[in-house]
């Protein structure tokens, strides 16, 4: 895989956590609802840094669906906290993907953005799961 391929997957990824951050947050309230927000900025920073680099390497950006399937149903808060633990363990074997893809700066940069979403799954109910190799 290359750099390109590598990031356009994150910004792909990160795309699809974004929708379902905004459709699945909107199902929660209280602490949760301020968690998913949080995530939902987080989601966005990520896509604008990779979309950034992929730039850069003179990549072509792909765009956002007008939606996306959802990994579990998110009409109650329980189905919603299962959807972003779902999305977000997706977005750790992209990000260790492009890990070993990038070099440098960039290497930690992803490294870094699996762990946070592999944390961030698990907060939201997913069962611990080792780093993808």
């Amino acid at each position: 895989m290359t750099a390109a391929d590598a990031l356009s997957a994150v910004v792909a990824g990160e795309d699809a956590a974004i929708y379902a951050y905004e459709v699945a947050g909107a199902r929660l309230s209280g602490a949760a609802r301020r968690r998913a927000l949080a995530g939902l900025d987080s989601h966005r920073a990520h896509r604008s840094q990779a979309a950034a680099k992929l730039a850069a390497a003179d990549g072509t950006v792909p765009g956002a669906a007008a939606a996306y399937t959802l990994p579990a149903d998110v009409s109650t808060p329980k189905g919603a906290r299962s959807a972003l633990a779902a999305v977000d363990n997706a977005l750790v074997a992209t990000y260790a993907d492009a890990a070993a893809a990038l070099s440098a700066g960039d290497r930690r940069w992803a490294a870094r953005a699996g762990a946070e979403y592999a944390t961030s799954a698990v907060t939201w109910g997913a069962d611990p799961q080792a780093f993808p190799t």
